[in-house]
């Protein structure tokens, strides 16, 4: 396990001095496919869509502490998620990785050393090119509230939760991190530790006003992310391409049927999600194949006819494509699917 922390022989999360008790509070997950991956945090009913070719490595680290949950994912794969949450809660996210430009939350883009987002927990919609490592906290926003309360916070309210993201100072970043990698290695390391009374008060008392302490009070144009300026065009355009998945759509006809131009399409969806527009809709009509192969019978599936459905005529080719992407023959999903 590589989730910030030294824990590579750790495969389930239990107390060290008691290794045949489960800790259900605090669980740690592995997967090899995305299907896996997506049904295990089906709580936030997220669509994900593998962007970058290869076979999936995906690790999940939960911890409940009270009515506070923090979320430890890394994925070794670009992955595009959209979704909703649970309005009851508020969601503050942070990625681990020092890279930029290659993070996008609503089509923003997201700079992982400055960038708390994901609060309005009613909307996702998330791009990562070239894999992930990033922290979920997820607070009951009553209990946010109650906090922001006590230390004046009064700015903290419905409008700032619609921006939905905002930049911190870098040592602000930082003292948040470390606290979430403290959590983490004693969610590993001495989970028993966790579980005592007072701890779900000591750390509810902790971290949220150390979170809160970190937004700028004083919130300007600078403290938060301006939208893309194609986001209504590159929106328009995934939702042709969804309609089309079955049906053949050139990027001239894609860039016709919204009045733009080809290139202001490519440059969008490069900057977006790292990937050509026409590439974009393979990525996507791969994706939905496998879905289909893993919703049918196998005894009553043929694979050449349901590729044909999605666009895909030369069985070879689509095979190939198909095994670069998600490191399987769509004959293996099929059979893994019947297992």
């Amino acid at each position: 396990m590589t989730l910030l922390i030294d824990a590579n022989n750790s495969k389930t999360t239990q107390a060290e001095d008691d290794p045949g008790t489960e800790n259900q509070k605090i669980v740690y997950r592995s997967f090899t496919h995305l299907d896996g991956f997506k049904e295990f945090i089906d709580y936030q009913k997220m669509e994900m869509i593998q962007l970058s070719p290869g076979p999936l490595q995906a690790e999940f680290l939960s911890i409940q502490i009270g009515n506070l949950y923090f979320a430890y994912d890394q994925v070794n794969q670009g992955l595009h998620t959209s979704g909703g949450g649970t309005p009851e809660y508020m969601s503050f996210v942070m990625i681990w990785s020092e890279k930029e430009k290659e993070y996008y939350s609503l089509k923003s883009p997201i700079e992982p050393q400055r960038t708390l987002f994901g609060f309005n927990n009613t909307e996702s919609y998330e791009v990562f090119h070239q894999g992930i490592a990033l922290t979920h906290v997820f607070i009951p926003v009553q209990t946010f509230d109650a906090y922001a309360d006590q230390l004046q916070r009064h700015d903290l309210d419905d409008n700032f939760r619609r921006k939905n993201q905002v930049n911190l100072l870098p040592t602000g970043t930082k003292e948040i991190k470390n606290y979430l990698k403290q959590l983490a290695w004693l969610a590993i390391k001495n989970p028993t530790f966790l579980q005592q009374p007072h701890i779900e008060k000591l750390v509810a008392d902790d971290f949220i006003p150390l979170l809160i302490s970190q937004i700028p009070i004083k919130l300007n144009s600078k403290c938060f992310l301006k939208p893309s300026r194609r986001a209504k065009l590159i929106a328009q355009a995934e939702q042709q391409m969804l309609a089309n998945l079955d049906k053949p759509l050139t990027l001239k006809q894609l860039a016709q049927n919204l009045g733009s131009s080809s290139s202001a399409l490519s440059y969008g969806f490069q900057d977006l999600f790292g990937l050509s527009p026409m590439r974009y809709l393979k990525v996507r009509r791969l994706n939905a194949v496998r879905q289909r192969l893993k919703a049918s019978e196998p005894e009553r599936c043929t694979i050449a006819l349901l590729a044909s459905e999605f666009g895909f005529y030369h069985l070879s080719h689509f095979a190939k494509d198909y095994k670069a992407m998600f490191g399987e023959l769509p004959s293996e999903t099929l059979r893994n699917t019947a297992n």
